[in-house]
């Protein structure tokens, strides 16, 4: 069986997102018009997918090259549900014998890979004791989530919350000064955003985190009309201004607390207000059922930024979920490079015989 890669941006979307949507593996990371962007812009975009001899998509990945030469896959990849045993490992190889090219040609000192908790594969309804890294050459690691089960009951949402997040809650709520407003993605909005996201960075002394302008351009063009992500505002209706933030990204019966900001000066428990509404909105479009991720959790610290953030992703009445990860194993032995017209040879060690080709025209890798 002849398998051959491709970059993201060789494949026709729909190809593509078909793909993603129809297997277990999927999450929202991996669709067309998401994996485009990242918040490093001096990030390369590296993603690719591998086909059969059917021209089908069997695999994709999310990819980026750093400028320190290590290759990072934030959210992993997604393989074709129900391989047949022989194809699954014969692709685990193919996968494993590009990487090793790629590591040599372009002398990568590290590749790491995690994995999304809310994907089908992945979620706490599934409860998935396996990380898939293993079987594609990666040593293992875990970490954690913060997840919150949409399912509970109207009382169980608010009375799961820690007792200070009830607090706030309660208070704001029963005022009048605050609103919460969905964005509908217009440039205006987009500008206020980037206003509280520079605000917020600033104020944590932390301004090298601050994300291009065209990053939440295309997030607030692209991603929120299209039902992607949704954008909530907190709005003092005294001051007539927008003083917080949310980012939600969606996939399916699951979302994700992707970003938040907020002003300097406002009231105690304003960013746990807008929060709690943003994942009682989402709740709702659901039809009061799956999952949603605050983010990573380290109940493990005893002090610093980290815990401190920890602390304030655990207060919805979440619960733990494991988050698997792993770092590459290359094992690269001496091999014969050889330049051949447009064709680059590379001998595998599937089979002596075989030799890994990239045809410079159709940009596609390839066993010849």
């Amino acid at each position: 069986m002849l398998y051959k890669i491709k970059h993201f941006s060789d494949i026709q979307k729909e190809q593509w997102d078909e793909f993603v949507n129809s297997n277990s593996m999927g999450w929202a990371y991996f669709l067309y018009d998401v994996i485009k962007i990242h918040r490093h812009n001096s990030y390369k975009n590296k993603s690719f997918c591998i086909l059969n001899d059917k021209n089908e998509i069997i695999f994709v990945i999310q990819l980026h090259l750093t400028p320190k030469r290590t290759l990072t896959s934030q959210w992993g990849f997604c393989v074709k549900d129900n391989l047949p045993p022989k194809q699954l490992k014969k692709l685990q190889k193919f996968f494993q014998e590009y990487i090793d090219f790629y590591i040599k040609e372009h002398k990568i000192k590290e590749f790491t890979v995690n994995f999304s908790p809310l994907t089908d594969a992945n979620n706490p309804a599934r409860c998935n004791l396996i990380n898939p890294a293993i079987f594609f050459g990666f040593e293992p690691n875990i970490r954690y989530t913060y997840l919150v089960d949409l399912s509970k009951s109207d009382e169980k949402m608010l009375a799961d919350c820690e007792e200070t997040t009830r607090q706030a809650i309660r208070k704001i709520g029963n005022s009048t000064r605050y609103s919460v407003v969905e964005s509908n993605g217009s440039k205006d909005d987009c500008k206020k955003y980037i206003e509280l996201h520079k605000e917020t960075y600033t104020r944590t002394d932390n301004s090298r985190g601050i994300i291009d302008d065209s990053f939440h351009l295309y997030i607030f063009s692209k991603l929120v009309p299209s039902g992607r992500c949704r954008v909530f505002f907190l709005k003092d209706n005294h001051k007539n201004e927008y003083i917080a933030a949310t980012i939600i990204l969606i996939y399916k019966k699951s979302a994700y607390y992707w970003w938040g900001c907020s002003k300097n000066e406002k009231d105690i428990g304003i960013n746990k207000y807008l929060l709690f509404k943003s994942i009682c909105a989402v709740r709702e479009s659901f039809g009061r059922t799956g999952y949603f991720e605050t983010g990573d959790a380290y109940p493990y610290l005893r002090s610093g930024k980290h815990k401190g953030l920890s602390d304030y992703k655990k207060c919805f009445g979440t619960f733990l979920q494991p988050i698997y990860g792993g770092t590459y194993t290359s094992n690269i032995i001496r091999k014969q490079f050889k330049l051949c017209g447009i064709k680059i040879k590379y001998r595998t060690r599937i089979n002596p015989k075989e030799i890994f080709v990239k045809n410079i025209q159709t940009k596609e890798w390839e066993i010849a």
